[in-house]
């Protein structure tokens, strides 16, 4: 691909709705000049789908079981697993941020065998894998994950697997590209 399938929305066809994805994460400012996000700027294309993920994206973010380092090891995986290199790009940063080290980046490339995984983030590499499989999770992983975790936990890293994966598609599928300035304001936004 060349250039973006769905391109990022030309200032010319800004609306009210558009304006409220700019602003989702960004603010006030971001309402006013646009999103810096190319995300951002191509979902503002169908405002009404654009604020119904990034309600759920922001539940995962804030408000689920599961930690900032889980929820950006989890994209990570998804991202890597389909070659989705907006979302490694961007939370590859994010997760520096939060704490997870370079030697923990890599080793989501090689998945739960790798030899830096604690028992906990290997079982829910385990789990991203095998949602990401069809959704047949394993007795033994099964029974490893809810030894370690609760059912609530459980329930958000499965969905959350989903909705990484949905992301990662229509990332691939649309052709939204990487921005030359991502780090100026690639930040995590996961609680913590």
């Amino acid at each position: 691909m060349t250039e973006p399938r769905i391109p990022p929305l030309p200032r010319a066809e800004w609306t009210d709705e558009a304006r409220d994805v700019f602003a989702y994460w960004e603010g006030e400012e971001a309402r006013r000049d646009g999103s810096r996000s190319n995300i951002m700027m191509t979902l503002a294309q169908h405002p009404r789908l654009a604020l119904a993920t990034l309600d759920l994206g922001k539940y995962f973010m804030l408000e689920s079981t599961l930690s900032a380092r889980q929820i950006k090891l989890i994209i990570l995986r998804v991202a890597h697993r389909y070659g989705s290199t907006y979302q490694w790009t961007h939370n590859s940063l994010g997760a520096k941020q939060v704490g997870v080290t370079d030697a923990e980046i890599e080793a989501v490339r090689t998945g739960p065998e790798a030899a830096v995984w604690q028992p906990g983030d290997r079982v829910l590499l385990r789990v991203v894998d095998q949602v990401g499989d069809g959704g047949r999770i394993d007795d033994a992983t099964w029974a490893e994950l809810a030894a370690r975790f609760d059912r609530r936990f459980a329930m958000d890293l499965i969905h959350a697997a989903g909705y990484f994966t949905m992301v990662a598609w229509g990332l691939i599928a649309m052709g939204v590209e990487v921005e030359p300035d991502f780090a100026e304001f690639s930040r995590n936004r996961a609680k913590d």
